[in-house]
């Protein structure tokens, strides 16, 4: 059986990802993807891992974009979920598409290799 932090922070993954949608900020430019969430102890502080297609420009200023949005999106959770503290959204970058990128490029060139 699920915890009650296992279910808060599935549900405010879903949340996040669908009004993300609805963020209306030009600097939110690019492809976003909200790929985890991490829900504190005392369920005060989610941490929002986000991945972003495009250039380091753009991931800057999307970054900025999620920190001016994170109100408006705590307040549309708010209204949302009956719970007796809605926590404080930090948004954080994820680098773990990129790497898994880069192991594949690496492992696609060893097999090219070993077939040379």
């Amino acid at each position: 059986m699920y915890e009650r932090n296992d279910r808060l922070r599935e549900l405010y993954k879903e949340l996040v990802s669908t009004h993300l949608r609805e963020v209306k900020d030009p600097g939110l430019v690019g492809f976003i993807t909200v790929t985890d969430v991490d829900l504190s102890h005392d369920r005060k502080t989610l941490k929002v891992f986000y991945s972003i297609l495009g250039t380091d420009a753009e991931r800057e200023r999307a970054a900025a974009a999620l920190e001016r949005a994170a109100p408006y999106l705590r307040e549309l959770i708010k209204k949302k979920v009956s719970v007796k503290t809605i926590p404080n959204l930090i948004f954080t970058y994820d680098i773990t598409p990129k790497k898994a990128s880069r192991i594949d490029e690496l492992l696609n060139k060893l097999e090219k290799e070993k077939n040379q």
